[in-house]
């Protein structure tokens, strides 16, 4: 009989990692005459332990892929980095408001100027 795809990995896994039937049957939570059965081709996981081992595989396969974590960190860096840019233009902004106010300050000064000028001149304008 030939192995689905599925046992065939199984298979694999169990080799690569050097486990015993029992060890690999604990880990997919299934029984281990049964699972050694499955890789000696004598007999097909039924619909529920197929998902059980497909279950397994998926769950080694994230565990051992590197990727996941790569791209996580890429992306953290990602973010990070556009923060930074956030807070550099909230500062840039901020110095901005703090010049607007200070001109405001210089506009209140200069109109009172512009008032006391317009007050000399309307005195030097006007007979005693």
């Amino acid at each position: 009989m030939e192995l689905i795809e599925e046992i065939k990995e199984l298979k694999d896994y169990k080799e690569n990692k050097d486990l015993t039937i029992a060890e690999l049957a604990r880990r997919i939570e299934d029984d281990d005459t049964t699972v050694g059965r499955w890789l000696k081709g004598g007999a097909t996981p039924s619909c529920y332990s197929l998902h059980k081992v497909r279950r397994f595989l998926n769950s080694i396969k994230n565990s051992e892929d590197p990727k996941p974590l790569g791209s996580f960190k890429d992306k953290v860096t990602r973010e990070r980095e556009q923060t930074k840019k956030d807070i550099d233009y909230l500062k840039q902004r901020i110095t901005a408001l703090n010049d607007i106010e200070d001109l405001d300050a210089l506009v209140t000064e200069l109109n009172v100027t512009a008032q006391l000028g317009n007050l000399v001149r309307d005195a030097h304008n006007t007979p005693f």
